[in-house]
């Protein structure tokens, strides 16, 4: 895992397109996994620096949404259309499905994860990391943080009615880009560099599993 020193998010943003774009132009059938509050923007950037040729190939799914009907006010998916994303020729993947219940959205999810894992030969993931040292919508000490075999798992927690990748889901990502950026993340990054804590303590250290991992923030890494 490689934490990166940077003041803000132009050069994660860069490295992640540049990612995409040469996994899609080299004829890979690529899964981008993204995330919503503040990746939003830097996602919609990203999508439009993608040729509309090479999105063809491109399937895109959240890493968590919050349950509901679709395009509910809480929704990542809808706040990632409201602020202009746009698939063009890209496989859209949204977690939710009008008039499902709880437990049928959950099975849903799992399903179109399933797929989609299988489907796609490269996993590019997109995520956050709160102050709290969780990512996806795994919270610490949560259901989602206990490790199982399901790639989706969902639960109820204060606000949110919570959908989520697991761990099992989340170790199939062949390189994640993490953002971290914020005074109230130092504490939390600093344990994610120096210490070693079990995922239900601090899911962020699901991160150092991966083949590669790049976590870009304002307050830990080394400069490039």
């Amino acid at each position: 895992m490689k934490f990166i020193l940077t003041a803000g998010w132009d050069d994660g943003v860069a490295d992640l397109t540049e990612r995409l774009v040469h996994e899609l132009a080299d004829g890979r059938r690529v899964l981008w996994l993204v995330s919503g509050g503040s990746n939003v923007l830097a996602s919609v950037h990203i999508m439009d620096s993608i040729p509309p040729k090479l999105s063809e190939n491109l399937s895109i799914m959240l890493v968590d949404e919050r349950y509901g009907e679709p395009g509910h006010a809480d929704s990542n998916w809808a706040q990632l259309l409201q602020a202009g994303f746009k698939g063009d020729k890209a496989t859209l993947l949204p977690a939710l499905e009008e008039g499902l219940s709880f437990k049928r959205t959950i099975e849903r999810y799992n399903q179109l994860a399933t797929r989609a894992l299988d489907d796609n030969e490269v996993v590019i993931a997109q995520l956050g990391i709160g102050d709290d040292g969780h990512l996806a919508g795994i919270l610490p000490g949560s259901p989602a943080a206990v490790e199982t075999d399901a790639l989706v798992v969902g639960y109820k927690s204060d606000p949110y009615t919570r959908l989520t990748l697991t761990f099992a889901a989340l170790r199939h990502i062949t390189a994640a880009y993490a953002f971290a950026f914020g005074d109230n993340k130092r504490k939390a990054l600093k344990i994610l560099q120096r210490q070693s804590l079990p995922l239900g303590e601090q899911p962020a250290q699901i991160l150092k599993q991966l083949p590669k991992a790049y976590l870009y923030s304002d307050q830990v890494g080394s400069s490039r």
